[in-house]
């Protein structure tokens, strides 16, 4: 009899069980039923507008798609809460505004990062900031909204799963403007030290960068929290996805830290919340999937440093763009790392420039210079030269300078790494997330 219960437990969905899943963890007496069919409360949207406490080019000139705002306090007014429905209906307008926007602001992104920057450039900058404050807001208002109402269930789940992965790839786009300012940094030398707003920016950036990366570990322990307590009604693809997040931006964030600390560009963007994983809590099937044992193999690989094994697992076909937006962060780094170490266990060895690139899985060789350098690793117009001095700071300096204009006028951002339907997958971002 037991064993026809379980029998009966495992089969769920597939054979129709009596006991259909509630969207609410609590009964509608003991929680918030939300009242607000809008993307805006009334009362929140009537205030906002008379104080044109809007952005009008994401929220409509007459603020008639005006999203809700974070706010900390909150009276217990079902009224101010979004019903899920409604929430849904804001999370596609959120994901609209980025899609149309991200186009304009990432043309021609990275490919002056040495350069000074234009008018054009100033615009596309102040748009991409305005853009990443509004999808950092409203989506702590949206996960806000989910939680105020108790509500774990299939939509509450959908709607959280959708936010993680919205989160994920716009933190690729923030990573990769702000990998861009660090090697124009870089690449400036002294010079540096007198620009004021580059230095201002490069601070803006990275407080942007640790606030969305914060964001995203809260809204994906949130996800995790509520497929623990539904665990019997979720798949097992949904919860290795969950671990497998985890698993990668963990790794990535674990490699920003030991990078940053040590070096002149700023402190790592990472979150608290990504820090602790219990495997004990992982069911055997979820720790055996496809999804996990590849992070698992991946997050080794970064760790104790088989940096060959690590791009080749992060450029096969099965490696999605999510979890390439997940690792984008540590590349360069452990990049580096490679070259560094074979500074010593290739010393006065030579490796073919061509033959890097297609082992560190980079699309341009000027790419590779910039990291040369930062590895103070010796090389030629054909050939890598280790040897496990390194280059002297003159030598560096002296390169940089020849190197600048050259590096400036290649899109050192491009990644041949980038899984192959992954450019076009970005440019339409409902395509993956609807």
């Amino acid at each position: 009899d037991d064993d026809d219960d379980d029998d009966d437990d495992d089969d769920g969905d597939d054979e129709g069980d009596d006991e259909e899943e509630e969207e609410f963890s609590e009964p509608a007496e003991a929680r918030i039923v939300a009242r607000c069919e809008r993307m805006c409360p009334a009362r929140e949207h009537a205030r906002r507008k008379s104080a044109s406490d809007f952005h009008a080019q994401f929220e409509a000139s007459d603020g008639g798609k005006m999203l809700k705002k974070f706010s900390r306090t909150f009276d217990g007014n079902p009224d101010e809460v979004r019903t899920l429905d409604a929430i849904e209906t804001s999370l596609e307008r959120l994901v609209t505004v980025i899609e149309e926007t991200i186009g304009s602001t990432s043309e021609g992104e990275g490919d002056a990062c040495c350069s000074s920057t234009s008018k054009s450039e100033e615009k596309s900058e102040t748009m991409f900031h305005a853009l990443a404050s509004l999808v950092w807001d409203r989506s702590r208002a949206i996960r806000g909204d989910v939680t105020a109402q108790s509500a774990s269930g299939p939509k509450a789940r959908r709607i959280m799963r959708r936010v993680v992965q919205t989160l994920i790839r716009f933190d690729y786009e923030i990573q990769k403007r702000q990998r861009a300012r660090k090697y124009a940094y870089f690449m400036r030398g002294d010079q540096i030290e007198e620009d004021v707003t580059m230095k201002r920016r490069m601070h803006e950036e990275d407080s942007m960068a640790r606030m969305f990366r914060e964001q995203l570990g809260k809204s994906l322990a949130t996800y995790s929290t509520m497929c623990a307590e539904r665990a019997r009604y979720v798949s097992t693809e949904e919860k290795a996805e969950v671990l497998a997040y985890r698993l990668l931006l963990r790794l990535s964030a674990k490699i920003e830290d030991s990078t940053f600390s040590s070096s002149s560009f700023s402190s790592s963007p990472s979150s608290s919340k990504l820090d602790n994983i219990d495997f004990r809590a992982a069911e055997p099937d979820v720790l055996s999937s496809q999804l996990v044992l590849r992070a698992m193999h991946v997050s080794v690989c970064g760790d104790t440093g088989k940096y060959v094994s690590f791009f080749r697992a992060v450029s096969s076909e099965s490696f999605t763009f999510e979890e390439f937006c997940c690792v984008y962060a540590c590349l360069d780094p452990l990049r580096v790392r490679y070259l560094l170490r074979s500074n010593i266990s290739h010393n006065r060895m030579k490796m073919k420039k061509d033959d890097a690139c297609s082992l560190l899985k980079l699309e341009r060789v000027e790419k590779l210079h910039l990291l040369l350098l930062q590895a103070r690793t010796d090389f030629d117009d054909i050939d890598i030269a280790f040897r496990a001095g390194g280059l002297d700071e003159s030598d560096v300096v002296a390169r940089r300078k020849v190197l600048k204009p050259i590096i400036a006028s290649a899109n050192i951002t491009s990644e041949s790494v980038l899984p192959a339907s992954g450019a076009a997958a970005f440019r339409s971002w409902k395509s993956v997330l609807w």
